[in-house]
């Protein structure tokens, strides 16, 4: 990893992290449409998704992992926790984002490391997700060993067609034998 990466989970989305993150958004967003957006955030739309970020994240319901590289926003993750007492062994990964200047730099590799730990830490035993099939990021998750558990024919309407979801699961064991080198 190179020595202009910095890394961490983020205390709270304050005006800098939140406009990095929305950036981040956005600038995938303008890339493939996803993220739950058609259209890049407008100010107001950012603002309220930075403050009820920032909410989500001082409650711990909501962990996120921020990567910058040379000083600019690179990945961010968001793993969000049940908040149901029998679910505390799950957790969702709400967003994953990376910036098209830094893929193929391994942060992805780095984002799951760190996810795993954070996990475990926490307790989590079994992520879970949901996207857009065919996208890019689906065929990401794939890689990763996600696996498929429902699919939802009318998930996403983009463009003005209706897309087929897919929710998939993976555990916290199997992700860490994949992303961490055996030794």
């Amino acid at each position: 990893m190179d020595s202009d990466v910095k890394y961490g989970w983020i205390s709270g989305a304050d005006a800098c992290d939140g406009r990095e993150i929305v950036a981040l958004i956005n600038e995938a967003v303008a890339d493939e449409g996803t993220l739950g957006y058609a259209a890049p955030m407008t100010e107001a739309e950012a603002d309220a998704y930075v403050k009820a970020l920032d909410i989500r994240v001082a409650s711990g319901d909501c962990h996120v992992f921020l990567v910058r590289v040379g000083g600019e926003p690179a990945f961010m993750a968001q793993l969000s926790i049940s908040g149901m007492p029998n679910c505390r062994h799950r957790a969702e990964i709400s967003k994953g984002v990376a910036a098209r200047r830094f893929r193929g730099r391994g942060l992805v590799d780095l984002a799951f490391r760190e996810i795993v730990k954070r996990s475990e830490t926490l307790g989590v035993e079994q992520l879970v997700l949901d996207v857009r099939e065919g996208t890019r990021a689906h065929r990401l998750w794939q890689r990763y060993g996600f696996q498929t558990y429902g699919v939802l024919e009318d998930y996403a309407r983009f463009g003005g067609v209706s897309h087929r979801g897919h929710f998939m699961v993976q555990t916290t064991a199997s992700l860490r034998a994949r992303v961490f080198p055996q030794g």
